[in-house]
């Protein structure tokens, strides 16, 4: 909503918060603002000319902007009271006279400029007097920046003020609250943004009156919370959230159900605390605990009966509290602050009342020097009724874990569905703290979760046993929430588009058919077989709407597209969170499976996948999952996809994969045995097709695999081998239907090395008998681009050039003057290392003065 700030002119302020009159402020800007007649002249710069300015609004607010300066060299003749004694204030409350001005006069930037241009011209002519102590800055600021640096200086006056009322005041009138939050966020963004680019006028202008206004009221930051309450739609005033119904003094109500419902309160010290602390309450009648004067306190009896529980408390600490349980003093004093939370959640106070009860508490405790253990909490910043129940609620959670983890643990549970629903919801909790980290509000409980789940072995567990919840995923500082993919859900409309492709008339064209997808082989025992079934498995409730929705639009035409593509998403992430091999032979089972899945949608091009737009939508979700995943090592571009080649591919992954379990042991065997022949002899015609792209064998016996992922070159793997193997011949069908296929011929890798060559640079070779009548220079002239050639000429030539330099050098007066050149030109190097320069001077005057004969000539000549 757009803010008029004319509404908030200073007599404006003050007639709605009548505060604003008996400020310093206030009362200056009534002097400052007489006309020049009412007011006597000051002489200040009256001889200037303000012919240049020629704009008679300007001229004339120039005029009693000079006034005004004559004022500040002798305030006290037209001030009384405090007002004096600040100089510096002074200068403040004229530009927020000369700011209000240029706002209420409606100056535009042009006239705006003209005033500071006028104002830098003369700074240091008339207007610099040696009688002012210090001179007022006048930067030159924007109509915008004017209005925002005004805004600034009401919210601080306003939170100056001590009494908590003006809020009630204000927050009837959504137009005020809005004027002051803006204020707030100024303030926040200012202090930001002007502590590294402090290089500009706004920034000048901000951190003088940071630096005027240092010093503020006590309690500031609570009124801040308090500012921020006020019109919230999820909190009352005092931060109160309407659906709040959390026990008071004791547990989170979700948390207590489950608990009560396993009768597991008691396995852990924190509920049995509570109940103590209930036995020693105390009823107080006290009102008056605290100098309203002193302290800005709203609900002072509330206050003063809650402290007078807890004083209650803390006499009998030695006695009951820090020795309960032989559990350690620091624990229970830990319990007790969260006790404390649980109570203020339930009663009606500002955060600045919760701010001075904790003042308070600590002043009491450390007044009481006979308290052996003392107990007090001094982190509190006046936090807000939301933070209360969301710090109290993890709290507890954490100190259930341990019980909670056992009770998944134990097969026989019935309510592990409800245990992990409270896990998600608290874990989402942790991620919403996360993300208001900057508050430093969840400082401490945000450290106590990273500390109970730090071990990913915990969190592996809840993904089992609470599988689909994204758990896993808590940490991952990408995600703002805990399941990326599960933030909205399916319309009745679009439940209706999804329902259509499961009637059977309106499958008009089938999916891809490669002339076997009909074939069945019994391999319900063999390992990939279950690996699939889990990968296809039917989603349980949730699905991945946010990031498949695009595909409901092409669903009633590739019927089934949606469900595939959230199925790929359960699967990918259950694949982001595997490790080593197992994460390695995940991958090529989920692409496996998804390209056998694909082939079974309706109207595809089965040659070129990518021709397809929704499956071209499909491929960019699984991409866009794997990025947000930070997960790298599964993703693949193919440009071009054939179905029917990736579903033999698929064929020859899983034989692969089920080689071992193919056995015939004994005589009962014999129906399986039959089958496991029949898929062998199926299997044996794709891989011939195969073995020859896939596998570049050498003369070593090593063959490079080039189709890792659905191939292997081992011969043992051979389907014929296998064939054998299992004795397929006894079975009267099977014989002579399959023949061995053999890698080809080993490879020698010179002479594959001189065939890339013959087909890259043929001329190198001179093998063709077609070029016999070329001369023998231009053979001379192709011979010599022959790598070898070439890089012998350039090694010689460099050897060469090497040795003549060492013997000039060693043996002529050139190499004196080498040595000698730097000493004449840098002497300092030899001043820096000095120790270097007199170990050189040792080792000379042992040398051998023979080999110093062409040095001795160099002298002669």
């Amino acid at each position: 909503m757009s803010i008029n700030n004319k509404n908030f002119i200073l007599i404006k302020l003050a007639e709605k918060l009548k505060f604003f009159q008996g400020l310093d402020l206030y009362k200056s800007y009534e002097v400052l603002n007489k006309s020049l007649a009412d007011l006597n002249n000051t002489n200040f710069c009256v001889n200037i000319s303000f012919s240049e300015l020629d704009d008679p609004d300007v001229i004339s607010l120039q005029k009693k902007l000079l006034r005004n300066l004559g004022i500040l060299q002798k305030p006290e003749e037209f001030f009384v009271g405090d007002i004096t004694k600040s100089k510096d204030k002074l200068c403040v409350y004229l530009k927020y006279w000369l700011y209000e001005q240029l706002i209420v006069n409606d100056f535009s930037n042009f006239e705006i400029n003209l005033l500071f241009d006028f104002l830098e011209k003369h700074k240091n002519g008339c207007m610099k007097d040696k009688s002012l102590e210090k001179t007022c800055n006048f930067y030159k600021l924007s109509l915008k920046d004017i209005h925002e640096i005004k805004n600034l200086y009401d919210y601080i006056e306003f939170l100056n003020n001590k009494d908590i009322k003006i809020y009630d005041e204000i927050s009837k009138d959504h137009e005020w609250v809005s004027y002051f939050k803006k204020g707030l966020d100024l303030y926040k963004i200012s202090k930001i943004r002007c502590s590294s680019d402090k290089h500009n006028n706004y920034c000048y202008e901000f951190n003088e009156f940071e630096k005027i206004y240092k010093e503020k009221s006590p309690y500031f930051s609570c009124k801040e919370k308090l500012l921020t309450l006020l019109h919230n739609k999820e909190t009352t005033l005092t931060g109160h959230s309407p659906q709040d119904n959390a026990h008071e003094g004791t547990l989170d109500p979700v948390l207590y159900n489950l608990l009560k419902k396993n009768n597991l309160l008691n396995e852990v010290k924190l509920h049995s605390f509570y109940e103590l602390i209930k036995s020693h309450s105390k009823t107080s009648t006290s009102s008056s605990c605290v100098s309203i004067n002193e302290y800005p306190i709203k609900e002072e009896a509330t206050i003063c009966n809650l402290f007078e529980h807890v004083k209650n408390i803390l006499e009998k600490w030695d006695e009951y509290y820090a020795k309960y349980q032989d559990l350690n003093p620091n624990k229970y004093c830990e319990y007790l602050n969260y006790w404390l939370y649980g109570k203020l959640i339930n009663i009606n106070v500002t955060p600045c009342d919760m701010e001075i009860f904790y003042f308070l508490w600590h002043k009491y405790v450390m007044d009481k020097e006979k308290l052996i253990n003392k107990c007090n909490n001094e982190k509190s910043y006046g936090f807000s009724k939301e933070e209360l129940i969301n710090k109290k609620k993890l709290f507890d959670f954490l100190e259930y874990f341990k019980v909670i983890k056992e009770k998944l643990s134990d097969v026989k549970n019935e309510n592990t569905n409800e245990y992990c629903k409270y896990i998600k919801d608290v874990f989402e909790l942790y991620k919403y703290m996360v993300q208001k980290k900057i508050l430093q509000s969840y400082n401490e409980e945000i450290r106590l979760f990273q500390n109970v789940f730090s071990d990913n072995n915990v969190l592996h567990l809840l993904d089992e046993k609470c599988p689909n919840m994204c758990l896993g995923l808590v940490f991952n500082e990408k995600y703002k929430t805990l399941c990326k993919f599960e933030e909205k859900s399916l319309t009745e409309q679009e439940k209706e588009k999804l329902n259509l492709c499961k009637n059977p008339e309106g499958a008009k064209t089938g999916g891809h058919d490669d002339g076997n997808h009909g074939k069945i082989f019994n391999v319900t025992n063999f390992p990939t077989y279950n690996v699939y079934k889990e990968l296809n498995a039917d989603l349980t409730g949730q699905n991945y709407y946010a990031i498949c929705s695009k595909l409901i639009l092409y669903d009633e035409k590739h019927c089934g597209i949606f469900n595939l593509c959230n199925k790929l998403v359960r699967n990918l992430i259950k694949y982001s969170k595997m490790k080593n091999k197992e994460r390695t032979e995940s991958c090529s089972y989920i692409t496996h499976w998804l390209y056998d899945q694909i082939g079974k949608i309706q109207n595809i091009n089965s040659n070129n996948l990518y021709n397809t737009v929704a499956f071209s939508e499909l491929f960019k979700v699984r991409n866009d999952i794997l990025h947000q995943l930070d997960t790298f090592d599964c993703l693949y571009n193919t440009p071009n996809i054939n179905l029917k080649e990736k579903k033999e591919q698929k064929y020859l992954h899983d034989y692969f994969k089920n080689h071992s379990e193919m056995k015939c042991e004994d005589a009962s065997s014999g129906n399986k045995c039959e089958n496991y022949c029949n898929y062998i002899t199926f299997i044996s015609k794709i891989y011939a097709n195969y073995i020859d792209e896939c596998c570049h064998c050498f003369e070593s016996g090593y063959c490079r695999e080039i189709c890792p992922y659905f191939f292997m070159c081992d011969d043992n793997y051979n389907p014929h081998t296998l064939f054998e193997k299992l004795e397929c011949n006894k079975f009267e069908e099977f014989r002579e239907t399959i023949k061995k296929v053999d890698r080809h011929v080993p490879e020698d890798l010179f002479v594959k090395w001189i065939a890339d060559i013959s087909i890259k640079s043929p001329h190198l070779l001179n093998w063709d008998n077609k070029k016999s009548s070329i001369t023998s220079e231009e053979a001379d002239n192709k011979i010599t681009w022959d790598p070898f050639y070439i890089f012998a000429l350039v090694s010689f030539g460099c050897l060469g050039a090497f040795l003549i330099f060492f013997i000039f050098y060693k043996f002529t007066p050139l190499g004196s003057y080498f040595n000698n050149r730097d000493s004449g030109k840098k002497k300092s190097y030899f001043e820096n290392f000095e120790q270097q320069y007199l170990e050189d001077n040792v080792e000379l005057s042992h040398g051998n003065r023979n080999n110093q004969r062409m040095r001795l000539a160099y002298h002669q000549a």
